[in-house]
């Protein structure tokens, strides 16, 4: 029966309503706002303490790994220097793990080399997590992370860094606005003019024009996953159930609900039960 039911189609008021409530810590709306490369440039520019100039930029790029796993990169970028610098929204504390940071750093060296290149031909890079909890507990806004000689102030000058911005802290400076915008949903109220412009465009174009088109692809994207689910069990239930609960939660005015619904399975089947859907 359920799966005869009618589907609900997300309108586009609703979508706009979705879009409100995301922020730039949503990494799918983030990724969106770094299709503007000087967005990507401002949040370097405060990460480094320097002026960035990016000369090319990846979006969602594939490093693939023949003998064992790929990774799927947030945001690569090289700069005029031939820097790379490989930025990463994590909300959860295994994806941005350590040993997750030197998997990240290893596979970028390995696609950076070509056959017959020296080693000193590597270039220098950064990983770069932004993340919602303090994965090193250690209480800090920022943590730069590069390898020391043992018994030595002396560093170890492979050009491998590894940077932690966390966004559970917020201190009275350039990181601390810079995480405040990361959190904030009005651009109005962003620090940065660069984030605060890409934002509000994203927020309140029309959905067939330049902005609104990507950010629309991208919302399509993240309402499918309930589908795409369905499919692969070889249920109509699942595709149906799933639109039904996304249309009672955007009629109910649960955004967030909506966001964590899209991304989480396990949340997913907890509201079907609450909704008895």
């Amino acid at each position: 029966m359920l799966g005869k039911m009618k589907r609900h189609k997300i309108s586009r008021e609703e979508k706009r309503a979705i879009l409100a409530e995301f922020t730039l810590m949503d990494d799918i709306f983030m990724r969106v706002v770094l299709q503007d490369i000087k967005c990507t440039e401002y949040i370097l520019k405060v990460l480094m303490e320097k002026k960035i100039k990016v000369k090319e930029q990846h979006l969602q790029m594939d490093l693939k790994n023949l003998q064992g796993r790929s990774l799927l990169l947030d945001c690569l970028c090289e700069d005029e220097d031939g820097k790379l610098y490989n930025i990463e929204m994590q909300n959860d504390l295994e994806g941005a793990s350590p040993k997750r940071a030197r998997y990240h750093a290893s596979l970028l060296d390995m696609h950076s080399l070509d056959a017959g290149e020296k080693f000193t031909q590597l270039p220098e890079s950064y990983v770069i997590f932004i993340v919602k909890k303090d994965i090193l507990n250690l209480q800090k806004q920022i943590y730069y992370v590069d390898r020391r000689i043992r018994d030595s102030e002396e560093y170890f000058l492979d050009g491998s860094h590894i940077i932690y911005l966390n966004t559970e802290i917020t201190e009275e400076n350039a990181f601390g606005d810079l995480v405040r915008d990361f959190q904030r949903k009005n651009p109005q109220e962003m620090h940065s003019a660069v984030l605060a412009r890409r934002v509000k465009e994203l927020k309140e174009s029309s959905m067939e024009r330049k902005g609104g088109t990507a950010m629309n692809m991208a919302l399509e994207k993240l309402l499918a996953v309930g589908r795409e689910e369905g499919r692969e069990e070889g249920r109509e239930e699942g595709e149906s159930r799933t639109a039904q609960l996304m249309g009672v939660l955007v009629e109910q005015g649960r955004l967030e609900d909506i966001k964590k619904a899209s991304l989480d399975q396990e949340f997913r089947k907890q509201l079907l039960r609450e909704l008895k859907l």
